[in-house]
């Protein structure tokens, strides 16, 4: 119940942002106590989007002041949640009616639990190399097995998931590993397919359980804040 009361109080002293995707501008509830890394750290952004796959844009991350400063001062596991909005290059740009994007979530989550994370990330293989540019420094990202996103919510606009990521970040010669937990959502929000993610570096069953209620919370907000603009079929 504490935790509950906890995140009912941060949200409810959000501070609304726009983010733009596609073209589109979209209303975002950022948390209590959070800030925009594209504006406290454009360095960290780069970083961030550095570790993402090609085809991803990162749309905006929101970290708390104190975990950003944790990371550029060479990383140490970050103490709070954080939230990633990333939009796919190829659909952004496009209107996707809310019959479509029906569609294609049955096709996304029917093999959402058959996927081979590692050997999808394999073939990435220039990201270490992107990341070091980024930080100016060595970096190497190792994986362990990565098993299969669990889908837990689906409805007709969105399908939310979790996963376990355990990794090590060598940084200059100085590694870390972290057994982390992402609850992720693909949703549509005024047309526009997002993802949207909420991350915790460790993953307890309280993180577990952290993790998908300030999921809930955002994905909650970007629907009830941008549904008006929402266009049927």
């Amino acid at each position: 119940m504490a935790l509950l009361l906890f995140f009912a109080a941060g949200w409810a002293a959000a501070t609304e942002v726009e983010l733009e995707v596609g073209g589109t501008s979209l209303r975002y509830d950022m948390p209590a106590g959070y800030v925009r890394v594209s504006e406290e750290s454009p360095a960290l952004t780069q970083y961030l989007q550095a570790a993402m796959p090609p085809e991803n844009r990162l749309v905006e991350a929101f970290y708390t002041p104190a975990d950003i400063q944790t990371l550029l001062a060479g990383g140490g596991a970050v103490k709070d949640t954080y939230f990633m909005v990333q939009a796919n290059r190829s659909l952004e740009s496009h209107t996707v009616s809310a019959s479509d994007w029906r569609s294609l979530l049955v096709q996304a989550t029917a093999v959402m639990d058959k996927v081979d994370v590692n050997a999808q990330l394999a073939k990435d293989g220039e990201r270490n190399q992107r990341m070091s540019e980024a930080a100016g420094k060595p970096v190497r990202m190792e994986l362990g097995k990565v098993a299969a996103p669990q889908v837990y919510v689906q409805t007709d606009n969105e399908a939310r998931f979790v996963v376990f990521i355990p990794l090590t970040i060598n940084v200059d010669g100085e590694p870390l590993t972290i057994n982390a937990v992402c609850a992720g959502a693909m949703v549509l929000v005024a047309n526009k397919p997002l993802m949207v993610y909420a991350y915790r570096a460790s993953s307890t069953p309280a993180d577990i359980e952290t993790a998908k209620q300030a999921l809930g919370s955002s994905v909650d907000a970007l629907l009830a804040l941008n549904g008006s603009t929402q266009r049927s079929p």
